[in-house]
């Protein structure tokens, strides 16, 4: 059986995601250290228990999530974290959680592979994601029936005022407070995971379409890469454990 070690692990996946470049509201990286020597990596959205207990049950020794433990300092342990943390300890998991740094990777990230699974063109860095374009517009129906082919939720929150899309910006997850710098950026589409009571008057303002495309759903990308890049380089066995969440 094919094994990795943690610490090899945390250098790889560091020197990919550099988290040392982002200020975040968690530390990134290795935040729970178990057993030295990993057969089996679970991929995860969130950190919670629904995960640790599949991961468990699949044999998993290390977990490797986008939504890890948050706070810059977490030695309060109570309650549903003190659960979590205590499953992760006595069961000798190593916790790996990886924030702003896999949301905003230009290669494996959760905004890039939206964009590049919507065959959409790299015109720069916006906030937390990336804006992108088309060489020539597409109707609103066959963009928003690409977006339903590449994101396994069938329940987005859409707010139409174009006709057409072209110029798009990306930010997945909770970004919904993003969306109000960019009425002077010449977007037409917004693809986001959340939405807030004033986006509907706004985007009207803007004459924007807005896409809430689910927080969990637009964060499955990132982890499902590092997964990808893991078992390429040291022939690990990986899984992603998909608790579905409807937000």
């Amino acid at each position: 059986m094919i094994k990795i070690n943690i610490f090899e692990a945390e250098k790889y996946l560091n020197e990919i995601l550099n988290p040392e470049n982002y200020e975040d509201y968690c530390y990134n990286g290795m935040q729970i250290e178990g057993c030295h020597e990993v057969k089996k990596i679970a991929l995860g959205v969130s950190f919670n228990e629904e995960f640790v207990n599949k991961a468990i049950e699949k044999n998993c020794q290390m977990l490797l999530v986008h939504h890890g433990i948050f706070g810059k300092n977490f030695m309060s342990l109570k309650g549903h974290l003190k659960r979590r943390v205590e499953k992760v300890i006595k069961n000798d998991l190593t916790l790996f959680g990886y924030h702003l740094p896999l949301d905003m990777n230009e290669k494996y990230g959760n905004n890039i592979s939206i964009l590049n699974l919507l065959n959409l063109n790299l015109k720069e860095k916006y906030s937390y994601g990336f804006i992108g374009n088309y060489e020539e517009k597409i109707l609103f129906e066959s963009f928003v029936e690409k977006l339903y082919e590449i994101i396994p939720n069938k329940n987005f929150k859409i707010y139409k005022n174009n006709d057409y899309v072209k110029n798009v910006c990306v930010i997945s997850g909770g970004g919904a407070s993003e969306f109000l710098g960019l009425e002077f950026k010449n977007i037409d589409t917004y693809i986001t995971g959340q939405v807030e009571e004033y986006i509907q008057n706004y985007t009207k303002e803007f004459g924007m379409n807005y896409i809430c495309a689910g927080h969990y759903t637009t964060e499955i990308f990132g982890v499902k890469n590092l997964g990808e890049l893991l078992k390429k380089k040291f022939n690990v066995e990986t899984e992603f454990i998909d608790v579905y969440n409807d937000v």
